[in-house]
């Protein structure tokens, strides 16, 4: 059923709402890409990636440099996941939009596909994901599964699947295809390698185009790869519930569940920078009079963010303490902060000193329904301040667009210049009218680049 419906998924027949919704999403994972171009290990990637094959298929963002289509999707999707600044399925703990907006996107480039194709392969990729995700939550993130690898896969697959065109039959054999690559283990979160998590999501959309590519070929996967005895959810969760797959297909959607993030953080941090935030404006805190900080929360917040030193650069971006400290004192937490050690404020390491997250068994009885945080600042004079986040900022209220659009503008400014970002950006909000996606593709390469780029 939900591979039927992968099938079909079509744009026009979309609520107005879901669609500016998946357009929101589009804009923002494409703008992320942008974000992880200067990283080493992403520059390392692309060098590998050169020697991967020679066809001239499809773009990857930023560059001038045209790949095989799952190449090409492999490093959109390794550069949008390098910062954790992609969105987020918090019902599933998982973040898809990278490794499905980069399937879609190479996919899409390859066969010069209009821009309702594109948007209705991202909406069935989102949306796999997603039902995948939340059948087999919370305990296949609990036992140490990295959601972002192994649900993200099957969305990755719907989306280069839908694109191809493969009926029913075809897809959940693709999915069956796509279960024999879905990987991804959380050691990173122990060892401190973001890059870990990144490429488990590029992978994904990588295996993603594969399978579909292999599938449109002839190659037949098992098609009860998800609900079977032997299957994902039955293997792979210790507790799951595969009615979640099917349930309201085609009229309700868990991609709706699906935020866009402000911050270039890890979504668990959310809730308490907002918080703090918030009891900083309402109370007119002054920051240096604070004697601590108390974070409480559910365990698999403490599991991934109770980071007290930045040991390693996957502290920073995950620690609890540092973006709370990071927040307090400059009202902002801005990628700059995160990624450059060079850039930290020794104000904001001595708040974090200050900073305690601590396990609360109510708030843990709430979770994965929301993800709750109780923030509290203690002052030196003895008053305290307190405030519970039940979910992260974008859950409850949507993002806006204009934050959505500023934030794609500056990460794609440095690489296109601010004309040509804000070109890139129009493109990409007119997507639903394009007739030829190579149109909107040849605005997302940087002016400064000088890999040959031609069409084949």
């Amino acid at each position: 059923m939900l591979a039927s419906w992968a099938a079909n998924a079509s744009w026009r027949e979309l609520p107005a709402e879901l669609r500016e919704k998946v357009l929101d999403h589009v804009v923002d994972t494409i703008g992320v890409m942008y974000s992880g171009l200067e990283v080493e290990a992403c520059a390392a990637a692309r060098r590998a990636a050169s020697g991967w094959g020679n066809a001239k298929e499809a773009t990857v963002v930023g560059t001038r440099s045209l790949l095989p289509a799952p190449n090409a999707a492999f490093l959109n999707a390794l550069h949008g996941r390098i910062h954790t600044y992609d969105d987020t399925y918090e019902p599933g703990t998982m973040h898809a939009g990278s490794a499905v907006v980069a399937s879609a996107l190479a996919m899409s480039e390859k066969h010069a596909c209009d821009g309702k194709t594109f948007l209705s392969a991202v909406l069935a990729g989102y949306e796999v994901a997603s039902r995948v995700a939340v059948a087999v939550s919370p305990s296949h993130y609990a036992s140490g599964f990295h959601n972002t690898g192994t649900c993200t896969v099957f969305g990755a697959a719907a989306a280069a699947s839908r694109v191809l065109g493969l009926n029913p039959g075809a897809v959940a054999e693709t999915f069956g295809l796509a279960g024999a690559t879905a990987g991804g283990l959380r050691q990173h979160q122990i060892d401190g390698s973001m890059l870990d998590s990144a490429f488990h999501g590029a992978r994904a959309a990588q295996s993603g185009v594969m399978v579909a590519q292999l599938r449109a070929e002839g190659v037949r996967g098992p098609p009860a790869i998800l609900e079977g005895p032997m299957g994902f959810c039955a293997v792979m969760a210790s507790a799951r519930d595969v009615s979640r797959l099917n349930a309201g297909l085609g009229s309700e959607y868990e991609f709706a569940k699906t935020t866009i993030k402000p911050y270039p953080t890890c979504r668990f941090v959310h809730g308490p920078i907002e918080a703090a935030l918030a009891l900083k404006r309402r109370h007119g805190i002054d920051v240096s009079a604070i004697s601590r900080v108390v974070i409480e929360t559910f365990k698999q917040s403490i599991e991934v963010s109770d980071r007290p030193e930045l040991k390693t650069p996957y502290d920073a971006v995950v620690s609890h303490q540092y973006a709370v400290a990071l927040a307090l004192h400059k009202e902002r937490v801005e990628l700059a902060a995160i990624v450059d050690e060079h850039a930290r404020d020794p104000r904001v390491l001595a708040l974090m000193r200050k900073v305690h997250v601590a396990h609360d068994p109510l708030l843990e009885k709430e979770f994965p329904r929301c993800w709750p945080h109780r923030v509290a600042i203690e002052m030196n004079d003895g008053a305290r301040f307190v405030l519970v986040s039940d979910y992260p900022p974008g859950r409850v209220a949507p993002i806006p667009r204009a934050t959505i659009d500023d934030k794609f503008l500056a990460l794609s400014s440095p690489y296109l210049g601010d004309q040509g970002a804000i070109k890139a950006l129009a493109s990409l909000r007119a997507l639903e009218q394009v007739e030829d996606l190579r149109l909107v593709t040849r605005a997302l390469p940087s002016r400064h680049a000088n890999e040959e780029r031609s069409h084949s």
